[in-house]
């Protein structure tokens, strides 16, 4: 079963919390190619809040860490 996530934030998206717009920005790829990436396994699936698709912040940006050091 999947987690809400209750307490909103600024544009809606709970603190803490970052949306698949900005996960977008971070990563430099467009919404097709980031949930390819989930299908494939490299990025976490993201959580739902009503219709939002969201990610914990300090996920992504553990994620990006990683990609950057092992470069």
């Amino acid at each position: 079963m999947e987690e809400r996530v209750r307490k909103k934030g600024e544009n809606g998206v709970p603190k803490g919390y970052i949306g698949v717009k900005e996960v977008c920005e971070l990563f430099g790829k467009s919404q097709k190619t980031i949930y390819q990436m989930i299908a494939e396994g490299r990025l976490p699936k993201p959580l739902k809040d009503g219709k939002l698709n969201i990610w914990d912040r300090k996920t992504i940006k553990n994620i990006l860490d990683y990609a950057k050091f092992t470069k």
